[in-house]
């Protein structure tokens, strides 16, 4: 699988609507006469926080492995169907690749097969699994339906999520910090998750 390209950080800033395009063109001109990094610039310049570009730079370095990259890589998915699926997380929040389920441009059997293919994640068919009710405290229902994940296992300081998007690495760090322990994740199904989160939160 070819890499995806890595967008530059003022074009990120831009498409999140963190600053204009006179704004970039400001501290590209001091960064011209100064030197320095245009995210340093744009934050001295007081056009942006610390914690918004930081924020940026996080998403820019993942950005190759994020969900709907791999699908566009993989063909599974064209830039119109993506298109259509952002706007409607925009309008309803979700998780993308769930919108692209929905409006049946893939499959959740596409999307586990993917994942399983190209980067190896086990996958867990969790309707016949029983879960430790004690252990599905560890992480707060929001959590979980926010990030479409449950706990699963604990063996010593590693927590085991069935995740349906286990790209999401912000979510793991979020549940790493959270917890105090090492994440680990299995792949399982929208359907599967939604259902062993009704079960176990109720």
């Amino acid at each position: 699988m070819k890499k995806a390209r890595t967008k530059p950080i003022g074009q990120i800033l831009i498409e999140k609507k963190l600053i204009t395009q006179e704004q970039l063109q400001k501290a590209l001109e001091v960064q011209l006469q100064e030197g320095g990094l245009v995210g340093q610039i744009l934050v001295k310049l007081q056009f942006v926080t610390r914690e918004q570009i930081e924020e940026s730079i996080y998403e820019q370095t993942h950005r190759a492995q994020k969900l709907e990259n791999v699908l566009l890589e993989m063909g599974m998915l064209t830039q119109e169907q993506l298109d259509e699926a952002v706007k409607l997380q925009e309008t309803k929040g979700g998780a993308l690749s769930q919108h692209s389920i929905d409006l049946g441009h893939i499959s959740e059997e596409d999307l586990v097969s993917a994942l399983v293919t190209q980067f190896g994640f086990p996958y867990l068919e969790l309707e016949n699994y029983e879960i430790d009710a004690e252990l599905v405290k560890l992480v707060s229902k929001d959590i979980a339906v926010k990030y479409s994940l449950i706990p699963i296992d604990k063996i010593g300081n590693i927590l085991t999520l069935a995740m349906a998007d286990p790209l999401n690495t912000s979510a793991k760090d979020q549940i790493k910090k959270m917890t105090e322990l090492d994440v680990e994740a299995f792949i399982s199904t929208f359907s599967d998750i939604n259902n062993a989160i009704a079960k176990y939160y109720a």
